[in-house]
């Protein structure tokens, strides 16, 4: 990943006529969430050998631990995404952990004392913990399609410059994409997370797509094409577009499928 004073020299210069353009929007911004972060993001790592027996292991005992912790009020919903290829410059799995409320999450770095990422020794020994981040659900839409019918979930993590610049560039250029995707029928649900703690190696916001199943995610490239065409006569729209490069980097994307229990 790009070192973080190494995006800022890169992206210090700004096209001209792009930032004029930029500076003239006034988008509506949604405010950083009240109190602390309710989401944490859990990446694990395994190994060829292991994957087979980690996914196993993550849609059955783990699946059963975290069900019981969110029948129990200790947590509000998780979910566990799996890559569906192995690749050393990403991760093998994820979870994605919800709490009601800040102070739940007290608990959950009670459990991190014995069960490192929520895993017990047995799925210690398949996958570890790499990078956890606490993070806000800062915009979603849709609904999610049944676990099991194949949908597809696309992650990608970016990197910005200047958080309000960036929460604007959202608002203005990606959310009007995304109810374009949604209408066009391929995108069922979109989350996006903001890291509260955007330092180091890790992401600033990462984007979570659930495409209806495989079909859906093929035309990913026709739809953004056709959606993009008719966003081109905003002015807005098409400054935030010219000045993107210079308002976020993005790293490598994963294609995913979701564990659901066993």
């Amino acid at each position: 990943m790009i070192g973080r004073s190494m995006v800022a020299a890169r992206y210090r210069p700004l096209a001209s006529l792009a930032a004029l353009a930029l500076l003239a929007c006034t988008l509506p911004t949604p405010g950083r969430a009240e109190g602390g972060p309710r989401s944490l993001l859990i990446t694990y790592r395994s190994t060829p050998a292991n994957r087979p027996a980690f996914r196993q292991y993550l849609q059955g005992p783990a699946s059963t631990r975290l069900t019981a912790l969110k029948k129990s009020g200790k947590i509000a919903d998780y979910q566990f995404l799996f890559n569906w290829y192995n690749d050393t410059l990403t991760w093998d799995a994820m979870a994605i952990v919800q709490f009601k409320d800040y102070a739940d999450v007290a608990f959950w770095n009670q459990l991190e004392q014995t069960s490192p990422g929520g895993l017990d020794a047995r799925g210690l020994a398949l996958g570890q913990p790499v990078i956890t981040v606490s993070a806000d659900l800062q915009w979603e839409a849709g609904d999610s399609i049944a676990a099991g019918s194949g949908r597809v979930f696309y992650v990608i993590p970016y990197e910005y410059r200047e958080r309000a610049e960036y929460t604007g560039y959202v608002d203005g250029y990606v959310i009007p994409q995304l109810k374009g995707w949604m209408q066009e029928g391929i995108l069922s649900r979109y989350r996006i997370f903001m890291n509260r703690y955007p330092v180091g190696a890790s992401w600033d916001a990462l984007f979570v797509y659930e495409y209806r199943d495989i079909e859906s995610f093929g035309q990913r490239e026709p739809v953004m094409a056709k959606v993009r065409g008719t966003l081109r006569g905003s002015p807005q729209w098409a400054a935030l577009s010219a000045a993107k490069q210079q308002i976020r980097s993005e790293s490598e994307n994963v294609i995913a499928d979701d564990l659901p229990p066993r």
